[in-house]
């Protein structure tokens, strides 16, 4: 039940403030419940805005169904001059969130809805990617 109430949030969250939701499944391993499916969901806002020389945070919610998996994202695609400051992009079985730091260098170029993607991988399920704009404002 628990599990249904996050998703449900997860899904409410993504209609209210403009966020991407992805999922990915595989064929489940419990022999108890031979028809299971093991998914695997990530949000996480469908824009985000930087400002040169500054940081800037992004949550990433993960929900699981028939799994305690750890997720490892995957953040690809930047613009010119953004890093990820983030360096454990793991999600533990037990946790559901994951706050990712986007730093823009002082001279990285300002730039107007710049796509990146993120995904989420376990060790056998890879959700579809989720596409960000990424705007870069100059200081």
């Amino acid at each position: 039940m628990n599990r249904f109430i996050a998703g449900m949030l997860v899904i409410g969250l993504a209609s209210v403030v403009g966020c991407d939701v992805k999922s990915g499944t595989a064929p489940g391993t419990d022999p108890n419940k031979p028809n299971s499916v093991k998914k695997v969901t990530i949000a996480v806002n469908d824009s985000q805005t930087i400002t040169q020389d500054r940081t800037d945070e992004m949550k990433v919610v993960v929900t699981r169904s028939e799994n305690k998996d750890p997720v490892t994202l995957m953040v690809n695609e930047l613009p010119k001059g953004v890093t990820l400051e983030t360096k454990d992009l793991t999600i533990p079985g037990d946790q559901n969130s994951l706050t990712l730091t986007l730093k823009a260098a002082p001279d990285a170029p300002p730039v107007q809805d710049h796509v990146f993607h993120i995904v989420g991988k376990t060790t056998d399920i890879t959700t579809d990617q989720i596409s960000v704009k990424l705007t870069v404002k100059a200081k």
